[in-house]
């Protein structure tokens, strides 16, 4: 069991403000704290060191790289299979390999620019005599899909008792492929893995001016990098279980308000809407039964929900998920269309 690391209503509005942008100099962070430089420097080693922010990540879009596609493959098969199924999975490109999740023995994650390429790569998985069956999620967007401000850090501050929402952001999958060369592969490299890495550095590392590092990185956070945030340790701050909930609504036209009162949910990080047997996934960070019974209470009541389906996961130990780095690699890399 991983302990709670006792924080500060300081603390926890440092992490508020790192998870919406982790590029916030410490200087900004003291004005907004009301304490100084040296001080937010402090806190931040800190809460570094005991490991409740454990990376500084930009999340990639996978839609300006050409993969159109996220799907997540849920696995079944006999629990005495378990390890030769296992053996077979991980000779595969799959992404994000757990389990188990639910009915599933296994859930893993491809991504694709062809979504024809699904019924290949299913139909090599089931034509494995140990795999029962597989179920395929296809994601209807791959950003705008965390919601980290509604994250409950507490303590609160009495500034804090009200938290601004984020108004859900259906995404037009459409979007161009960015245009981009090697040098912004090489920056968006570096600053992805750590978006904290200051542009002096990375001048220095690639040989370019740091004038030509922030323009490139302006334009990069346009679309191809449009979230920059702190990881946090869910652990160390009370949550004891994250809730997979899969929903199906009843008429699809009211989407965006049942996105609305689905970010009503405290704790509620995650909406994804989905193409197959269920509508939407939304992923829950609870700290005890009771506030899941209380969160499930509430998705019932929402006008167009069908049904919702809840399964208990442990908590990832580093969230939000950066999901899609490997992508920067290019096509020499990694097979057109799945990423391992």
């Amino acid at each position: 069991m991983v302990d709670r690391v006792k924080i500060d209503e300081i603390d926890a509005e440092i992490l508020r403000t790192l998870l919406q942008e982790s590029r916030t100099s410490f200087t900004d962070l003291a004005k907004k704290c009301g304490i100084t430089v040296a001080a937010v420097r402090m806190r931040y080693k800190r809460l570094r060191k005991e490991g409740v922010i454990n990376g500084e990540k930009m999340l990639v879009n996978p839609h300006c790289l050409g993969y159109r596609h996220i799907v997540d493959l849920g696995i079944v098969n006999a629990i005495e299979d378990q390890e030769e199924v296992a053996k077979f999975l991980e000779s595969k490109p799959i992404s994000e390999l757990v389990g188990p999740v639910g009915i599933y023995n296994f859930y893993g994650k491809v991504v694709l620019s062809d979504l024809k390429k699904l019924h290949e790569i299913i139909e090599e998985f089931e034509s494995f005599i140990k795999i029962k069956h597989v179920d395929a999620f296809i994601w209807a967007e791959a950003v705008n899909i965390e919601y980290p401000e509604n994250l409950v850090i507490k303590p609160l501050g009495r500034e804090n008792k009200q938290r601004n929402k984020k108004a859900a952001t259906l995404t037009n999958q459409e979007q161009p492929i960015c245009d981009i060369d090697d040098t912004d592969r090489q920056i968006a490299k570096i600053i992805s893995e750590n978006s904290r890495t200051p542009f002096k550095t990375i001048a220095s590392e690639l040989g370019l001016s740091a004038k030509t590092i922030i323009q490139r990185y302006k334009k990069l956070r346009e679309n191809l990098l449009p979230v920059s945030t702190v990881t946090l340790d869910l652990r160390k701050l009370g949550f004891k279980a994250l809730a997979s909930i899969y929903i199906k609504v009843s008429n699809r036209s009211k989407m965006q308000e049942i996105y609305a009162q689905l970010l009503d949910i405290p704790n509620m990080i995650v909406i994804i809407r989905l193409i197959g047997n269920y509508d939407l996934y939304c992923a829950l960070v609870v700290e005890d039964f009771q506030a899941l019974f209380e969160a499930e209470e509430k998705i019932r009541r929402i006008s167009g929900v069908a049904s919702a389906t809840i399964y208990l996961v442990p908590v990832p130990p580093s969230w939000p998920l950066s999901l899609f780095p490997k992508l920067l690699e290019g096509d020499t890399v990694q097979p057109k269309y799945w990423v391992k």
